[in-house]
């Protein structure tokens, strides 16, 4: 019962961050209004790491180098995930943005199956294509030809799919503390995101300008986008597999399209409705189990009763049940 519950808060706090990240697409482009790219990057991640240092100082100064090692990986593939994806966005249409990079709520149960040379259920792959159908149906009718822009957004599909595997291995192999890992990946991306802002793109760095209009959306990104989301996907994947945790953070998508819609700053469309119930539908089939009946058969040996049954919770406790 009490693992139900744990598992009922992480997906409550999972949606919370579907939700935040939602919201951040148009706090995002209300902040690209005022400052580069290569600022908010910079910004959004140095911020997060000294918050979350400052929460967590005592839980991070125990960590050991193997921990250490596994969140630099999953900073990198953070890192280079976003940066992919922002500067992909500046030659692409956010349409073909939004499907490419939906393509790692697909790559990241194959990414779990080559890792660990177990094969996910059926059912995580079917849910993850309709959760990539759900969210290319955003985009139908505003395509546009395949560019460079397209490229560096695939990209980026890998590179999160990289970094959900990275975290799972540490929380689940290397018992990092999640508080900690997050930490670690975030300075990570911070390191980067600083050595190519001024090493790279210093005059897009210092012509950015600061607006009062963008205080709370930046603040949204920084704290709520960045420091929370990822305190809580790293928390979550020690206690749900990471093709679950992605599916249920890929509602991000639609629910940027359903925001942007009641802001007024996009129109409704029926593939916009269909897009949320495709997503439903997903996460329906990823939490869906089969329950098979019970049968109690004679023993000849024993002349006792026992269980014939396919299903896997019940055989692994037949042994407290008699």
């Amino acid at each position: 019962m009490l693992k139900k519950k744990n598992n009922a808060i992480n997906y409550i706090l999972l949606a919370s961050v579907a939700i935040i990240w939602g919201f951040g697409f148009v706090f995002t482009k209300q902040v690209l209004t005022f400052i580069a790219p290569a600022m908010l990057n910079l910004l959004r991640f140095s911020v997060s790491a000294v918050l979350t240092f400052i929460l967590f100082s005592k839980k991070i100064i125990r960590l050991t180098l193997k921990q250490w090692l596994y969140g630099v990986g999953a900073g990198f593939f953070l890192a280079l995930g976003f940066g992919c994806q922002t500067y992909g966005m500046a030659h692409t249409s956010s349409s073909n943005a939004a499907i490419i990079t939906g393509l790692y709520v697909i790559l990241v149960p194959f990414f779990t199956w080559i890792a660990y040379k177990k094969r996910p259920p059926v059912k995580a792959f079917i849910a993850a294509v309709l959760a990539f159908i759900s969210v290319a149906l955003l985009a139908v009718g505003d395509l546009s030809r395949l560019n460079i822009g397209d490229l560096l957004c695939f990209i980026d599909a890998i590179a999160f799919a990289a970094q959900y595997l990275v975290i799972d291995k540490a929380t689940r192999k290397a018992d990092a503390d999640t508080n900690a890992l997050t930490f670690v990946q975030l300075l990570t991306s911070a390191v980067i995101f600083i050595i190519v802002g001024f090493g790279f793109d210093r005059t897009a760095l210092f012509n950015s300008t600061f607006n009062v209009d963008i205080i709370f959306p930046l603040f949204s990104l920084c704290v709520l986008s960045t420091a929370y989301a990822y305190i809580v996907q790293t928390y979550a994947q020690k206690h749900i597999v990471a093709s679950r945790v992605s599916l249920i953070l890929s509602g991000e998508c639609t629910l940027g399209a359903i925001f942007s819609v009641l802001m007024g700053l996009e129109k409704f469309t029926w593939y916009l409705a269909l897009s949320v119930v495709g997503i439903a539908v997903a996460l329906f089939i990823s939490e869906y189990n089969v329950k098979k009946k019970v049968l109690l058969l004679p023993d000849i040996e024993t002349n006792n009763f026992k269980f014939d049954c396919k299903n896997d919770s019940l055989s692994n406790n037949i042994d407290n049940l008699s």
